[in-house]
């Protein structure tokens, strides 16, 4: 039996297209020989400096507009285009937002999880509730946060087993280490959780017992399991809800393009915002350790808390919202009519 893909689209059209997404891109990975040499025996031995630095050396080629999932979206514009009599739109969020914010951490160090109580502090001094992503088999995870974090509304996710980027490597391996993340997961109280270095398949990730995942992201050219899914809606994977992140990784931004300051974040969001998107972020502890990083976080999450009509919730409250909108038969609809008449390219 395939996995069950549903995008809560009504267009019949509109669902078999962004079901074709997916199925390229986050269904059938598995790491390449290439990479599983990397992996095994050169990446345990690079120091991180050096490995950002490869990293900002790395050539992709890419628009001014990478970071928006613009053939995606123009794509499904044709679908609802070609149907005459749709629907009017039912808004995809409660109480009629405009769209979600959604704030992810993925924590990988044991530096990183230094940093956690702070930046926890002045996001909940913004108003604001976040998911923090743990290794559950690379370094010391302090319970006593872990149980702090919770009783302040942020929640704990699962980030892989042990982040040596081999959670891939074959179905093997990859079953007999999800015994052992649902064993963490169980024990920290998570629902949700994403795999390291973002890699994904959609179909192997049914073993795991959640109720979320954000293993996908709608588009990011900077991986090194490149591509994206395309929407910047959730969709139904099977036995969880699937949360693609759709804001790029500070670690793209402020390590491989040394960006200064959060212009991009700021133009993805109106793109988002226009089509009533989730925007997700998915941020670093161990990144967000100067000054100047810290500041433009801050600064974007400052932004964001200025504007009107949006959805903020931590992504297990997504997730059971868009399962409850399955369950009900409450369908998602097509963009707004503004968006869909005009082309989704950049003017």
């Amino acid at each position: 039996m395939s996995m069950e893909l549903n995008f809560l689209f009504q267009n019949c059209e509109a669902q078999a297209t962004a079901r074709a997404w997916v199925r390229n891109d986050s269904c059938n990975f598995r790491l390449s020989r290439k990479y599983r040499i990397y992996y095994r025996f050169l990446r345990p031995f690079m120091p991180i400096a050096v490995r950002q630095l490869l990293q900002r050396k790395q050539r992709v080629v890419v628009n001014d507009g990478w970071y928006k999932p613009i053939e995606f979206m123009n794509s499904l514009m044709e679908c609802f285009q070609s149907t005459e009599n749709e629907l009017a739109q039912i808004r995809s969020w409660p109480n009629g937002s405009e769209f979600a914010f959604v704030l992810t951490h993925d924590v990988e160090t044991s530096e990183g999880m230094r940093h956690v109580a702070r930046i926890a502090d002045f996001e909940e001094q913004l108003g604001f509730r976040s998911s923090w992503n743990l290794v559950p088999h690379k370094y010391k995870i302090d319970m006593g946060l872990v149980k702090d974090l919770q009783s302040r509304g942020f929640e704990i996710g699962v980030h892989g087993f042990n982040h040596d980027g081999q959670l891939y490597s074959s179905r093997r391996v990859f079953e007999r280490r999800a015994v052992a993340i649902n064993e963490a997961i169980k024990k920290y109280g998570a629902v949700g959780f994403r795999s390291p270095m973002v890699h994904r398949n959609l179909n192997w990730l049914q073993s795991l017992e959640i109720e979320h995942d954000s293993s996908c992201f709608d588009i990011d050219p900077f991986q090194a399991a490149p591509g994206g899914v395309g929407s910047i809606w959730p969709f139904i994977a099977g036995r969880f809800v699937e949360l693609p992140y759709t804001l790029p990784q500070d670690h793209t931004l402020f390590v491989a393009l040394g960006e200064r300051d959060e212009r991009i974040w700021k133009d993805k969001l109106d793109f988002i915002i226009r089509h009533h998107g989730m925007a997700m972020m998915l941020t670093h502890p161990d990144y967000l350790t100067g000054p100047r990083e810290s500041e433009i976080y801050v600064r974007f999450l400052e932004y964001v808390k200025n504007l009107d009509n949006f959805w903020h919730a931590t992504p297990m409250d997504v997730a059971r919202w868009w399962r409850e909108r399955e369950q009900a038969g409450v369908f998602a609809l097509q963009p707004s009519s503004s968006a869909a008449q005009e082309p989704v390219g950049d003017r």
